[in-house]
């Protein structure tokens, strides 16, 4: 079941259409949110393919003075690293942009205080489904933050979407129309 709604997302999802002005709005309702602004340490995503782009996110919260730290995929386990404005990138063996592992700038999971998670499609009761791999659904089970997913409103499911006992609720959902 998984896999066929993955596969319809993606297509949804590839066929959005105003997707920069749908992130502008998504961008300024994230960071009008309480919880971002008091935010210090905010883990977000580099957006790959057809998601959100997340570079204005990610340039804004530099810019104003957050600490902006990014995964990269470690022994099948997500590990968040401090990135900088000039920060060079290297790709993942699934082609996404990942900050080099440098030990110093490796941040514990308990200094987080927000992360902004990715997804295929999420439901109206915050469930999220990924891309089947399980990184964020572990990761998310070692942390005690507020966990955010983003995504256009074409990606919201209507009813519910399938989910085991490993999946993690997001606490919140932001759309470029709503926010559950």
């Amino acid at each position: 079941m998984k896999k066929e709604i993955r596969g319809k997302y993606k297509i949804i999802r590839n066929n959005i259409k105003n997707k920069e002005e749908k992130t502008l709005v998504i961008k300024e309702k994230l960071i009008n949110l309480e919880k971002y602004k008091k935010s210090k340490i905010i883990a977000i995503f580099k957006s790959f393919g057809s998601e959100i782009n997340t570079t204005e996110i990610i340039d804004y919260s530099l810019n104003n003075g957050k600490v902006v730290i990014l995964p990269k995929v470690v022994e099948n386990n997500l590990k968040f690293y401090k990135i900088s404005n000039n920060e060079i990138f290297v790709k993942s063996k699934f082609g996404i942009d990942e900050p080099i592992p440098e030990e110093e700038n490796l941040v514990q999971n308990d200094l987080i205080d927000l992360i902004i998670v990715p997804g295929l499609s999420f439901d109206k009761e915050k469930n999220r489904l990924g891309y089947g791999g399980g990184y964020y659904d572990r990761f998310l089970s070692n942390v005690n933050c507020m966990k955010i997913g983003i995504c256009y409103e074409e990606q919201i499911y209507e009813g519910d979407l399938p989910a085991e006992k490993t999946d993690i609720k997001m606490d919140l959902i932001v759309t470029d129309k709503n926010i559950y």
